[in-house]
Formats: C-alpha cells, structure tokens, sequence
C-alpha cells in the first residue's frame, strides 16, 4: 500500500512539475500580490533559487522587484489594452474622493443605463437623482446633459486602465466613479 502511495505522489508530482510555466528573461506576465498586477521576468532562479524567478511590477519602482515562486506567475493575456471608442460600460461605479491616495472615502455610486440614463445613489442606496449624458468619443469624455452632475458641474473624462478591467470617470478634481470587472 505504502509502494502505491508513493508512486501516485511521484506520478502526481511528475505532472504537476510538466504543468508549470518555465519563464525567461523579458517575458512579460503577470505576478500575484495581493492580486494580479502585470510584470517582467528580470531574471530566472538557479540553485536555491531554482523554481523562481525575480519580476518587476510594471506599475513600480524597482523598490517593489521580488522573487516569486513560478506557482505566482502567469502568462500575460495577449489581449491589448482596451479601447476607450465604446464608451464607458454601463453599470455600477463606485464615487471615491482622495483626500488621502490611501483612504479615499466613498461618496456613493452612480449607474449609467441603455439608453445614456444614470442615477445616483448615496452610500445607503437612497436615490439622490438621476439624468442623461452623451459620450464624446473624440475628446474621452462624457458630458452631463441633466441630473444632478450637470447641475454640479461635474466633468467627465473617461479612461480606461488594467487591460479594460477598470473603467473610471474623473467628476471633480479628485473625485472618480470606477466600475471594475474584478470587485463587486
């Protein structure tokens, strides 16, 4: 029984080892910490370090540089960042202001709707308005055409980050609706 068992954890071992991503210098992935952030293989472990390999955060400084074991690291979706011609998506974004980058407060959530309706929610869910707005393809940007952000002034341009996940609103200065596809 033991002869069995041990050779179902070599043969396990076997294929989990055929299974893993072998990375070189240059490639680009994306690596976990905390959540998948993209990255560059700087350099592949030998020795002790075999089985992992140093990347840079694509978004950091060097300071964040690190070795991480191949079980943290995945290839790149090949998909290109994308485009900002559709339009915001339609949907729930959350209103943050960041007085502090690291402790924004959240004002509420606005939801854009077919046929370039919103409404405007304040953080217990109770509506506080709701209007239409355009999308200008041209200059990014979605202008308020009633509600309560036209009535505020609130400006509107659009960006797209994180390969589509994120899409964000700048309302003020400081003050951005972001609808992403990984939070809820």
């Amino acid at each position: 029984m033991k002869k069995a068992a041990t050779l179902l954890i070599v043969f396990i071992s076997s294929i989990t080892i055929s299974l893993a991503q072998n990375f070189k210098a240059g490639d680009k992935v994306e690596a976990w910490n905390v959540a998948w952030y993209k990255a560059t293989i700087l350099q592949v472990g030998a020795g002790d370090r075999q089985g992992y390999y140093m990347v840079h955060y694509d978004d950091f400084g060097s300071a964040s540089d690190q070795w991480l074991k191949n079980t943290s690291i995945r290839a790149r979706a090949s998909s290109k960042e994308a485009s900002t011609t559709a339009g915001p998506r339609l949907g729930k974004y959350n209103v943050l202001t960041y007085g502090s980058v690291t402790n924004p407060i959240r004002l509420g959530y606005f939801v854009l709707s077919d046929g370039n309706k919103y409404s405007f929610y304040d953080n217990g869910g109770n509506i506080v308005g709701s209007g239409t707005y355009s999308y200008d393809d041209n200059a990014k940007s979605i202008k308020w055409q009633s509600g309560p952000f036209k009535q505020n002034n609130w400006e509107g341009n659009f960006a797209i980050s994180r390969e589509g996940k994120t899409h964000s609103i700048t309302l003020k200065r400081g003050t951005v609706g972001s609808n992403s596809t990984d939070s809820k």
